[in-house]
Order: structure tokens, then C-alpha cells, then sequence
């Protein structure tokens, strides 16, 4: 090159932003090697060899006066590396520079360090080297703009005029901001070009951040299934918050985190079948936050389990693996077995995971094919809901802690149609609370409301007192808003900003009843479409809040010195009642009736506990069987009774979420309709094989459904009861069992007044079993 022409302003600026460019493509090369510290160390030598490079080619800037751009690959070393590598950098021309001196060197070292300074901030608030253009050069602009100024300073000490330091300043900053752009956006394109060519195989199948086998790979395995053994199955996972995780920690942080989960993930599922009860396979990272395990277990059951402790492993172990104490690591889910649609299932069930609250694997195996339209049937959200209130209800660990609100606001969001944000407040002092919300600024909670401004809000104290809910759409709506407090109140304008009340399209309030008062009330709001809600909506917003009243209610009477779990297992045992055709009462009946049988045969307190929770939920599993069929007045045809069965199994499935719950309570409600002669449902057991606890349950069960009078046949009396226990004896029923039953009621005969037997007869009662 002449190097007349390198000496001229054009000159030297095509050779120092040809110096960046290569180094940005040589430096880009090194994509492949990953994150870790030997690629880390090859790079800042590369930042520096680049830094010294554009030190020795200058720019003319006047007379006897040059500027360089050694500081650029120093501030992207900060930017994509960190300060720690960046200073490791900068040291060798750092040192040279000392090494001439000159009055100028003070200058020097304090532009450099602002400089890193500049770029350490910024790198706080996001390190994404994806950025567009104009917002790198943006803080372009910022990191070099602000340290140029020292050039003024330097002037004057160096005995010239401040004033003609103005143009080498421009001339800084204007070329370091380019040629910084220019370094990240060479930089996003062999990033982007890498992440291409391994998507379509040129770079092999493995994810170049984590290790693991990437989509490609995801895409192309078919582990190898051994006949008769176990069932493939896909678990699909999402980083909770990942974004908000980047956005405060830096996307250095991130990437740690990915790696972490990916070391976790393969450690939960090594190939040779060593893992969690047998489980083996293979995880996978599908880009972004997303990952995949495909892996083989036994049964449904079996890998269920799996997915749940590897969901509740992840917070504990990432956080060990970064030494984060503090990091709070959560994954959603979608577990679904592996075939035609599998992965699009799983996400569908993933995104619903997400929906209501996080944390949490979801799978359709509880839900049945729907048949009916009612609320609580599979054709709307609420069978996913129930799962989220479950776990809600089990995870308060403590017995005596608030129940978690924002949980149970999230889930009414997702469980009803139209909902896109809401409230739920409290009375505390006679006054109601803003305690959530979701769709809105925190600043709204803890706003006041008085009792009547809340009857006001409904527009009907009667319906309001009575727990009714309310629907109020459009330009209604807000003028309700609005007149409901005092224009010039703190607590209209806080409405007005952080509620965001002129944006109000329609509102579901719901009063929540507890023991007879209004204890809170739940808001659902819609911000776009004054007709989001319609008639399903309020049904299942009602129904919801049922759900809402049962689990508060539970939460009161643990302060009155219940049991935290069992008061709300009994809540739910008792609120499966309103749908089934059982009568008011037996679900209490049945738990005290077997309290005693197992005290009777000898059963020590922690039996008993178990066996009053399965008893409490031991219909659990009608939640999913259609009312064409729960609710049919007659009797049933071979296929719904084929149906009716399965809700033994189902209700153990769906018990199997509440974390709390032992084995045992699960063999109480999947089993208690088993028969002592191996005639029953759903395996087929037979003799001791059966469950203990379920044998007492059973003849607690029966007996109770027999001296009930029911739509379908009249109630017997308790010795015709009797004598039929007593004839299933040996068939039906554990013969010891039975003994000990019919001992209780020796000392209590019961009047002789026989019940007319139902023409059916007792074997076939369309759903006493």
C-alpha cells in the first residue's frame, strides 16, 4: 500500500477499519470453541494484538497531532468478555504507552479507564451483541462520547489550546462509535451464520453453548425401544423469566445458567438407564431457553414422577452448580408421550404451564375425552386449573402461612374465557385490600376500599352480600369506575394511573363467601374487547369461585387449629359433592366412619391420618368423568360404565400432583373399589394384595352409600346395610374387616325398619361402585 495514502485522513481510516474487520472475522472463528475460559483467553490476545495493531496506524488530525482506535477492541473486549478480560487486554499497549510517556500519558490512562468504566455500566443493563444496529451505535456513542472529553484537559496540559482539541474530539468519538458498530455487527453475522449451519447439520448436532445435541439431532434420534420394557415419552421445558434473568444479571449470567440447566439435565437422564428409577434418555437444547428430554420409563406414573423431581431439582442444583445461593432457577413443562404431534402437544401444554404461575410440568393423561359442556368438564380450562389449585393447596408448607394469592389469581385468569388481567383483594379491618395483580402496576396493591364502595362497585349489595357474581362491560363500566370513589381521592388516582381504569373494556367481579361473610373479592378484567366475557365466562368465574371460597376456607380453619392439609383435602373431598349425585354429608361421614374402623383394628395415628386423606379424596377422580354420565338418572350402558371406572385410577393420577400426599393415600383412592374375591377395579387385585387402608375404606364406603337415600334407589336401614356386608364377606370385602365392622354395631343395634331393596339389586347400582 502507499503509504502516502495511509498517511492521508481516508488512508488511514480504510486500513484501521480494515484492521477491525479482520479482527472481528479472526476473533468471530472462534464462535465454536464456546464460553469457556481457554476461548476467553484466546480472544482478549486477540483483542490485543488488534489494539496494538491500530496503535501504530494513527490518523491525522492536524498538525504534529494524531488519534488512534486502540481504544475500540478494548471496549468490545469489555462489552463481550467482561471488564476482568478487557483490563488483561488492554495491558500490553497500556504498558508501551507508559513506556513512551510524555505529558499526555495522564490523559491517556484516564480515557482508557472511563472508557471501561463507560462500557461495565452499560454491559449491567444488557451484553446481547444481537442488537440492532442503531442501538449499538447508540451506546456506541455513550461509551466513547463522555471519556473523549478528557482530550480538552490533555490540551491544556500539554501547554495548547482547548479550543483545538475540538476536532480530534469529533474525530474520537465519530470513528471509535463506527468502528465499534461495525466490530458487533461483523460479529452478529458469524454468530448467526455459525448457529445457521449447525441447524442444518454443517456443524454437527451439538448446541455449541451447552454441549447438548441440538434440534437437528432432536429431530433425527429415535432411541432405541427394548420390546416390552418401557414407552418413550417427550418432557418439553422452558426457563421461567429467562429475559427478566438477562436483563438484571447480564446475558453473561444466562448463558451460565443454560449451561448449568443443560449439566442438570443430562445428569437426571444418563444413557445406561442408571438414573431415576430406571428412567434413561437423552436432553436436548432447541434453541433459546427451550430443552427436550426423550427418554423411556416403565409407565406413565413412573415417568410423571421423574418430570416432577427433575422440575424441583432444578432451582437447587443450578444455583449449587453457579454457586448462586441467591439465584432462583425455575423451568415450566409439558410431559406428553413421544409420536405423531407430540412436541406440538407439549408445548401447548407448556405455554398453559406457564399461564398459570409457573413452575410446573402439565399432561393430559388426567382428562378423558369431553362429552359435555359443563364448566368443570374437559371442554374448558378448569381441569387444568384444578391441577393448579392442587398444587397451590399443597404447597403450603406451612400450616400456618396466607394461602399464595398470586397463584390462585393466575389460575382464574387462565381458567376463565376473556380474562387478560385482575385483582384480588381482602377484608381486613372493614375494609377490602388490594393484596394481587396481574396486568397491572404493583403500586395498586394495598388500595382501600370501603364495604359500601365495594357494594357499590358491584351495583348490587343483595348479590353482592349473597356471593353472586357480576358482569359490567363498556362505557358502564367505567363511569361505575369512576364514581365509585372520590374524584379527587388518593385512591381514585391511583386507579386511574396504576389500575389503568380508562383502558377498563369489562369486569367479572366475583364476592368470595367464607363461613358466611364476604371475605374477598376477585376481579377479572379485560383491557381489549368490552365483549370478552359471555355467559361461560360467568359460569365459570362463579364456579371458580367456589373453588376460591373452598381453598380460603380451608386456609381459616387451619387458624382455628386444623390441619393445613387435611382441612383442605376434606374442603375438596366435600366440594366434589356439588357434582356428583352423592348425598350432603357423606364425604364427612365416610372419613369419621373409618377413623374409627381403623382405630378398632389397631391402626397407629400416622395410619389413621392416611387413611382420613383418602377418604376425604377418594372421589377426587369424578372430577373428570363427563355428567352425561356421573349425572345419568338411570342405569348405565356397558361403555359409560367402562367410563365410570376409570375414575378410581384417575383420581390417584391427579392426587399424585399434591407433593404432600404419601403412596399410601394414593393406594386408598385408586384401590377402594377393589374386591377381596379380585372381581374389582381397576387392577383386579385380590385378597391382601389390596391396600390395607383401602379394605376399611371399602366397607366405610358401601356402607355409607347403602343407608343413603340416593335418585336412584331409597336409603336401607342400618341392619339391612349390615346383613349385606356381612354377605360379602369373603367376596367383596376382607372377612377381618368385616368383623370388626359389624363388632361396632353390636353394642348399637340399629331399630328394624328394612329398606326396600332397588330392583336392580345391590350388585348392579348405577354408581354405588
Amino acid at each position: 500500500m502507499d503509504t502516502g495514502f495511509a498517511q492521508t485522513l481516508p488512508g488511514a481510516a480504510y486500513l484501521n477499519f480494515c484492521i477491525l474487520t479482520t479482527a472481528a472475522l479472526l476473533i468471530g472463528l472462534t464462535v465454536p470453541l464456546g464460553t469457556r475460559w481457554p476461548a476467553k483467553a484466546l480472544r482478549a490476545a486477540l483483542y490485543a494484538l488488534t489494539s496494538g495493531a491500530l496503535f501504530l496506524f494513527t490518523f491525522p488530525a492536524g498538525p504534529n497531532l494524531f488519534v488512534d482506535l486502540r481504544l475500540v477492541p478494548l471496549a468490545v473486549a469489555a462489552y463481550r468478555l467482561g471488564p476482568g478480560w478487557a483490563l488483561l487486554a488492554a495491558l500490553p499497549v497500556t504498558l508501551y504507552r507508559i513506556s513512551l510517556g510524555g505529558p499526555a500519558l495522564p490523559g491517556t490512562l484516564m480515557h482508557l479507564a472511563l472508557v471501561l468504566l463507560m462500557v461495565t455500566l452499560l454491559r449491567h443493563h444488557d451484553t446481547a451483541p444481537r442488537l440492532p444496529l442503531r442501538e449499538n451505535l447508540r451506546r456506541a456513542l455513550l461509551i466513547f462520547g463522555l471519556p473523549a472529553l478528557t482530550i480538552f484537559p490533555t490540551f491544556m496540559n500539554v501547554g495548547r489550546d482547548p479550543l483545538d482539541a475540538a476536532w480530534p474530539y469529533l474525530m474520537v468519538v465519530t470513528l471509535s462509535a463506527a468502528g465499534f458498530s461495525l466490530w458487533l455487527a461483523v460479529a452478529r453475522l458469524m454468530s448467526g451464520a455459525f448457529e445457521r449451519s449447525a441447524q442444518t447439520g454443517g456443524a454437527g448436532t451439538l448446541d455449541l453453548l451447552t454441549g447438548l445435541p441440538n434440534r437437528v439431532a432432536f429431530e433425527r434420534d429415535h432411541l432405541p425401544r427394548r420390546p416390552g420394557w418401557a414407552d418413550q415419552y417427550l418432557l418439553l421445558l422452558d426457563l421461567d423469566r429467562f429475559k427478566d434473568l438477562n436483563d438484571q444479571r447480564g446475558h453473561e449470567s444466562g448463558d451460565g445458567v443454560l449451561q448449568a440447566l443443560a449439566r442438570v439435565l443430562s445428569a437426571h437422564l444418563p444413557c445406561d438407564g442408571s438414573g431415576n428409577a430406571g428412567v434413561q434418555g437423552r436432553a436436548y437444547r432447541l434453541g433459546g431457553e427451550e430443552f427436550a428430554l426423550l427418554f423411556e420409563a416403565p409407565d406413565r406414573l413412573s415417568a410423571q414422577h421423574f418430570a416432577d423431581r427433575l422440575r424441583r431439582s432444578v432451582p437447587v442444583q443450578t444455583a449449587d452448580l453457579l454457586g448462586l445461593p441467591d439465584l432462583k432457577v425455575t423451568v415450566s413443562g409439558g410431559l406428553v408421550e413421544d409420536g405423531p404431534g407430540a412436541l406440538n402437544t407439549a408445548d401447548r401444554l407448556m405455554f398453559t404451564a406457564k399461564t398459570l404461575g409457573r413452575n410446573r410440568v402439565l399432561d393430559p393423561w388426567q382428562a378423558p375425552p369431553a362429552t359435555s359442556r359443563a364448566p368443570l368438564n374437559q371442554t374448558s380450562p378448569a381441569v387444568s386449573t384444578l391441577r393448579a389449585l392442587l398444587q397451590f393447596i399443597a404447597g403450603n408448607d406451612d400450616p400456618g402461612a396466607e394461602p399464595d394469592l398470586q397463584d390462585l389469581l393466575n389460575a382464574a385468569i387462565a381458567c376463565v374465557p376473556g380474562a387478560e388481567a385482575g385483582t384480588i383483594t381482602l377484608r381486613a379491618a372493614g375494609e377490602s385490600v388490594v393484596q394481587v395483580q396481574s396486568g397491572y402496576d404493583d403500586s395498586l396493591i394495598g388500595t382501600r376500599h370501603s364495604v359500601l364502595q365495594m357494594q357499590q362497585w358491584h351495583g348490587n349489595p343483595d348479590g353482592w352480600r349473597a356471593g353472586r357474581a357480576r358482569l359490567l362491560r363498556g362505557q358502564a363500566l367505567r363511569d361505575r369506575s369512576r364514581d365509585t370513589h372520590d374524584p379527587n381521592s388518593d385512591t381514585q388516582r391511583t386507579l386511574e394511573t396504576a389500575g389503568k381504569q380508562g383502558q377498563l373494556q369489562a369486569n367479572l367481579l366475583i364476592p368470595v363467601k367464607v363461613q358466611g361473610d364476604i371475605y374477598a373479592e376477585l376481579n377479572l378484567d379485560s383491557l381489549s374487547d368490552e365483549h370478552a366475557f359471555d355467559h361461560e365466562s360467568l359460569l365459570i368465574a362463579e364456579e371458580f369461585g367456589l373453588w376460591a371460597a373452598a381453598i380460603l376456607s380451608a386456609s381459616s380453619r387451619v387458624k382455628q387449629a386444623l390441619s393445613s392439609q387435611d382441612a383442605a383435602l376434606l374442603t375438596l373431598g366435600i366440594a366434589l359433592e356439588a357434582r356428583d349425585m352423592e348425598t350432603q354429608g357423606h364425604t364427612r361421614r365416610v372419613v369419621e366412619l373409618s377413623a374409627r374402623l381403623g382405630e378398632a383394628l389397631g391402626l397407629n395415628a400416622s395410619a389413621l391420618h392416611t387413611l382420613r386423606q383418602g377418604a376425604a379424596l377418594h372421589d377426587l377422580g369424578k372430577l373428570l368423568i363427563p355428567d352425561s354420565i356421573l349425572l345419568k338418572p338411570g342405569a348405565l350402558t356397558p361403555d359409560e360404565w367402562t367410563t365410570m371406572k376409570t375414575h378410581a385410577a384417575l383420581g390417584a393420577d391427579l392426587a399424585a400432583q399434591l407433593s404432600d400426599l404419601t403412596p399410601a393415600v394414593l393406594d386408598v383412592i385408586r384401590s377402594h373399589h377393589e374386591r377381596w374375591d379380585g372381581r374389582g377395579y381397576p387392577h383386579g387385585l385380590a385378597g391382601e394384595d389390596i391396600p390395607l387402608l383401602a379394605r376399611i375404606f371399602s366397607v366405610c364406603d358401601v356402607f355409607d352409600a347403602l343407608t343413603s337415600e340416593r335418585p336412584y334407589k331409597a336409603a336401607w336401614s342400618v341392619q339391612d346395610a349390615l346383613n349385606e356386608i356381612q354377605a360379602q364377606s369373603g367376596r367383596q370385602f376382607d372377612p377381618q374387616v368385616v368383623a370388626a365392622f359389624t363388632a361396632q354395631h353390636a353394642a348399637c343395634p340399629a331399630p328394624p325398619t328394612p329398606a326396600e331393596l332397588p330392583e336392580s339389586g345391590y350388585a348392579h347400582p348405577p354408581h354405588l361402585n
